[in-house]
């Protein structure tokens, strides 16, 4: 086995199906398949180890390391700088990856990907990291398998306003720097990704979603995709799964 500081000198994922082959796994057909350990904690050990990935950053905390147990996950990739990513949707069937769909074209904000430590409020970029999917919010009535839905209201709201006790939270009211959910169309259905949440640091982002994106310009910071893509994501998504969130600056 390889040491630890021979881990930290990798720069590239391009090393991953070498490491996991190391690890006991094989690739196949673009699934992982587990004969040793789980891929996904194979994952997280390589990105902690070549430093891709921070335990901790100020803004969101990673003491829950949401990849460790996750059976479905949402992969969200692109290169510095773009504005257009990738959307892979995968998940655990009887031991084995299977891709729901893969190569889904996104949006993203208008400075592309940014390390959510670094991420700020108005700065344009979405935060990269790994969050746990946890909530989704919508319009119309749904039942989601064992996930918090949250039904919008009238008077249902969102802060952004840094110097707001409800800062990156929704509320059921309006206040002075909160944005209503009623109206706008790409709010009729989305993913809370979970960034600055819990807690929320003033200035550190707020408003992070996956969420209905139909124009031909970037976002704000969230991730846009189709409705129909938000609609066949739901129709998989199981809480007892664990989904995540992985969203990762390409080399």
């Amino acid at each position: 086995m390889k040491s630890i500081d021979s881990l930290k000198s990798i720069d590239s994922l391009k090393s991953l199906a070498f490491w996991l082959h190391l690890l006991g796994f094989s690739l196949k057909s673009k699934q992982f398949q587990c004969q040793k350990i789980k891929y996904i904690t194979v994952l997280f050990c390589f990105l902690y180890f070549s430093g891709l990935l921070p335990l901790s950053g100020k803004g969101n905390s990673k003491r829950d390391f949401p990849l460790l147990d996750s059976e479905q996950i949402l992969f969200i990739t692109a290169k510095p700088g773009e504005t257009y990513g990738f959307l892979d949707f995968y998940t655990l069937t009887e031991g084995e990856w299977a891709p729901v769909f893969e190569k889904i074209p996104v949006r993203l904000g208008r400075n592309g990907l940014i390390r959510e430590e670094e991420k700020r409020e108005g700065d344009g970029h979405t935060p990269a990291g790994i969050f746990p999917l946890q909530r989704i919010v919508g319009k119309k009535k749904r039942e989601i398998r064992n996930l918090e839905y949250n039904e919008i209201r009238k008077n249902s709201h969102w802060s952004d306003s840094p110097i707001s006790k409800n800062y990156n939270q929704m509320i059921p009211y309006p206040e002075k720097g909160a944005v209503s959910l009623w109206d706008p169309y790409i709010y009729e259905l989305f993913f809370v990704i979970e960034h600055n949440t819990k807690p929320a640091l003033p200035g550190f982002g707020s408003m992070i979603f996956l969420h209905p994106w139909n124009e031909d310009k970037p976002t704000s910071g969230c991730v846009g995709v189709s409705k129909e893509i938000l609609d066949t994501i739901i129709s998989k998504l199981d809480g007892n799964k664990h989904p995540s969130f992985f969203i990762q600056i390409l080399d």
